[in-house]
């Protein structure tokens, strides 16, 4: 396949999702965990309500000796809220993420199954499958974390002190590498219900497809990831925002993250499963 096939490729994944868009039910799933999300970032700002913090302190506390006291007094609950909240969302993300995304994946289905005629898989398939759903994105969020998170900057630490530049091309390299894992394995989820695969046959499915397209996975990963990047990295300057703007507004880039990650999900899961129904037939 050549360049414009595979670019024409694209482009029909990102709008077939995109034609189903005012379908209400097709945004079900992922509706009501963005609305999760939306709930928790609101708990999370009542971190100080003396029915809140008895049961969110223990969770705080795991990122630190301090961090609870710190994160229940203004401005500092602000400033830590962008890293409590992500570890919060991969708390949930592990118990629901996996299953949104394996019910949305059967909506789309039953949609190009009506078109061929073919027999649509029962939404009762993805709870069936939770566990496996589960699982495949753990080790994805899993894998990001400690190496993008973790293990890279941990590794690079003495050579990025002092030195803004390096720094900032450092970050820009991670970025680049979330795309390129993220990219090898976005196959996997979807396939857990699509292709009926195991959690082993689901992650080397997904890797069979980056290596024979390396290049157009690649991208498939990026466009969506560039959707996030602004809030992402607004929200990177949290210590800017509540010393020069006003505090309350890291909670509202937060939100606004919230409701561009149900769009990214939506496009993105419908673009793979397309994809995975083209290649298996």
């Amino acid at each position: 396949m050549g360049f414009i096939e595979k670019l024409n490729l694209l482009i029909g994944l990102y709008l077939a999702p995109l034609k189903s868009f005012w379908k209400g039910k097709l945004w079900l799933p992922f509706l009501i965990y963005a609305f999760l999300q939306a709930v928790l970032l609101i708990l999370l700002v009542s971190y100080a309500n003396p029915h809140i913090y008895p049961v969110l302190s223990p969770l705080v506390r795991l990122l630190g000796e301090g961090r609870d006291d710190f994160f229940s007094h203004y401005p500092g609950l602000f400033l830590m809220l962008p890293q409590v909240f992500d570890w919060g969302k991969i708390f949930l993300g592990i118990i629901l993420e996996g299953l949104a995304a394996g019910l949305t994946s059967i909506l789309f289905l039953k949609i190009l199954a009506a078109k061929t005629g073919e027999e649509a898989i029962k939404p009762g398939y993805a709870f069936s499958r939770w566990l496996h759903l589960a699982a495949v994105w753990s080790f994805i969020t899993v894998l990001l974390v400690v190496t993008i998170s973790w293990l890279l900057p941990t590794l690079f630490s003495g050579l990025l002190h002092g030195s803004p530049r390096r720094a900032l091309f450092f970050d820009m390299g991670l970025r680049l590498l979330t795309v390129f894992i993220y990219a090898i394995f976005i196959y996997a989820v979807p396939s857990v219900v699509v292709n009926r695969k195991s959690v082993w046959g689901a992650l080397k499915q997904s890797i069979s497809y980056f290596l024979r397209h390396p290049i157009f996975s690649f991208f498939l990963a990026l466009f969506p990831y560039l959707l996030s990047v602004p809030g992402s990295f607004a929200i990177s300057r949290a210590d800017v925002i509540v010393s020069k703007f006003s505090p309350e507004l890291v909670f509202y880039i937060l939100l606004i993250g919230v409701v561009i990650d149900l769009f990214v999900n939506f496009v993105l899961t419908g673009a793979i499963v397309k994809f995975l129904v083209e290649e298996e037939s």
